[in-house]
């Protein structure tokens, strides 16, 4: 009885907007990512977020949910994930969807499509990979059209006259590749969640030395590191969700 008590009790408190922890307890420090996003929108005055890599709209709807107004485009490339993507997002006029991947340069790309299919990558996946997360196994492999941030930009930001931007990276391994196809764009970028990786799930993608280090020659610095996945069998963290914020719009 206790324990149903303390569950309803928790999920009361996550409605508005507030969370019960056991402090005897491992947290998972995503909880916390929703407050330092408002912070930083508040402070950057962010008035557009481009989603990529969105999935079903998890993120954009935490964020609504957290008190954002401004538009959030998100962009999801599985056909069938972005059906439910547009269809959670049809009720909200501030709310874009868009169905193809984003990269580095224009092109038709196999996507390989993952059971777990927020895992679903361009990238084929490192050896072990089924001894680090579950449901990693390819089911299929689906052409997509992929394009870049700075062909479509103008678009994304349309009727909004002075857009600053928050731009979403999720992409599974591909996020540097995003940032390559956004560079003509980015004066306008004051900000960036990116999914950086300590253990690699995927071949050829960067770790998060290389990611941060890439991050920061385009003059970007972390706000916050929140804990996304552990490894099923030792828990040693896999990937970090990292906030950063462009180094000119940092308080000196």
């Amino acid at each position: 009885m206790a324990n149903i008590i303390r569950r309803k009790v928790r999920a009361i408190s996550r409605r508005f907007g507030y969370a019960i922890l056991d402090l005897h307890k491992d947290q998972a420090t995503d909880l916390f990512v929703p407050g330092h996003l408002m912070k930083i929108f508040d402070r950057l005055k962010i008035n557009c977020v481009i989603d990529v890599g969105a999935n079903r709209g998890d993120y954009a709807a935490t964020l609504r949910h957290f008190g954002y107004t401004g538009r959030v485009v998100s962009i999801e490339p599985l056909p069938d994930v972005y059906a439910q993507l547009r269809e959670r997002a049809a009720g909200d006029p501030g709310w874009d969807t868009l169905n193809f991947a984003v990269g580095q340069k224009e092109e038709v790309r196999p996507l390989k499509v993952y059971a777990s299919r927020p895992l679903s990558s361009f990238l084929s996946p490192v050896p072990g990979i089924d001894e680090i997360v579950l449901e990693s196994e390819v089911t299929d492999v689906i052409p997509v059209t992929v394009k870049t941030i700075d062909a479509i930009f103008k678009d994304l930001v349309r009727g909004i006259s002075d857009p600053r931007v928050f731009l979403k990276l999720d992409t599974q391994g591909c996020d540097l590749e995003v940032m390559k196809g956004s560079l003509a764009s980015l004066k306008q970028v004051h900000g960036i969640q990116s999914e950086i990786s300590v253990i690699p799930l995927y071949e050829g993608m960067p770790d998060y030395v290389q990611s941060l280090d890439f991050f920061y020659k385009l003059g970007f610095l972390p706000t916050g590191f929140f804990a996304v996945t552990g490894h099923r069998n030792t828990g040693r963290v896999i990937e970090f969700d990292v906030v950063l914020t462009r180094l000119a719009d940092q308080p000196s």
